[in-house]
């Protein structure tokens, strides 16, 4: 037991605080909205971090790749996962929601009309492939890549310089070492970030549950609740079968050992880039090479 509590300590006082914080909102409703603040910062800490964190995590493990065809070979290996992974996605979302009747005729036809308004101001300002690929993955100006809005261009600008550096050899070492530095610090910064996760969560809970807990039992009904269903069973059983296919019986445990916090905080935060610093670390926890972990979460964050 005693073990049991060492090794998933953090994750326990997460779980814990998530917990008390759902009681919260349930027993004192929008009242507790007084604490979102409290979870606002929590978010507004790890989303401050994105940028810096994404160029510094893809640069710095790039650049120390001193083989060019392990550069290729992640690449590569991760965008196969990423397409077979998704693939399976969508045929467990259509095969799980095939037999049920999630939206009535009458919506429907009021959803249909709200998407051709918005197809037709589209095409007013259509692009060709070409151009919208273009603007997808590079920008004009050199302060645009530093926001979350262009978040594909800032990747493919972090795996440029880490292959520039790659290819400077000695002359490039300095700059890695300064780039490797900043990291680590970046590193510390979200430990720091972390002590105050337990209440950060459960504030963000708190304030969630208070406020929308009716709306989000009520308001979505079936497909709420379909969902709901598919998705944790998809967590529990893929997930458990991309770990062991992964490492056999000690990736499946690794990984149950250490996903719980990326967990909460996607749940709590409902954002993929907002996760990206918990997510990093537990990935690492688990057994990933730093240079894989540091490629694979930011690119999957883009690509999903």
């Amino acid at each position: 037991m005693k073990k049991f509590i060492k090794n998933y300590k953090s994750s326990l006082i997460l779980l814990g605080a998530i917990i008390i914080g759902t009681i919260v909102g349930l027993v004192f409703k929008e009242k507790a909205s007084v604490l979102s603040p409290f979870g606002d910062l929590f978010l507004n800490l790890l989303l401050v971090i994105i940028i810096p964190l994404i160029f510094l995590t893809l640069t710095t493990s790039i650049g120390k790749m001193k083989q060019p065809k392990r550069i290729g070979k992640i690449l590569a290996t991760v965008f196969a996962v990423f397409i077979v992974t998704s693939l399976i996605s969508v045929l467990v979302g259509i095969g799980s929601t095939k037999t049920f009747k999630l939206v009535n005729t009458q919506d429907s036809d009021a959803i249909k009309e709200v998407l051709n308004s918005t197809d037709e101001v589209a095409e007013k300002q259509d692009v060709n492939f070409l151009e919208r690929t273009v603007s997808t993955i590079s920008v004009n100006d050199f302060s645009k890549i530093l926001t979350r809005d262009n978040m594909i261009a800032l990747i493919v600008f972090s795996i440029l310089i880490g292959i520039s550096i790659n290819i400077s050899k000695e002359k490039g070492e300095k700059f890695l070492e300064v780039l490797d530095s900043a990291n680590n610090v970046i590193q510390s910064f979200i430990k720091i970030i972390m002590y105050y996760a337990p209440i950060g969560l459960g504030c963000y809970f708190a304030a969630l549950v208070g406020t929308f807990g009716g709306e989000i039992a009520l308001g979505y009904g079936r497909t709420f609740i379909i969902y709901t269903l598919i998705a944790v069973l998809f967590y529990f059983i893929v997930y458990s079968l991309y770990a062991f296919i992964a490492a056999g019986r000690r990736g499946f445990l690794s990984y149950w050992k250490n996903i719980l916090p990326a967990t909460l905080t996607s749940l709590a935060t409902c954002s993929s880039a907002a996760s990206i610093p918990v997510n990093t670390d537990c990935a690492k926890k688990i057994g990933l090479p730093d240079d894989i972990a540091d490629t694979t979460i930011p690119l999957g964050t883009s690509f999903h």
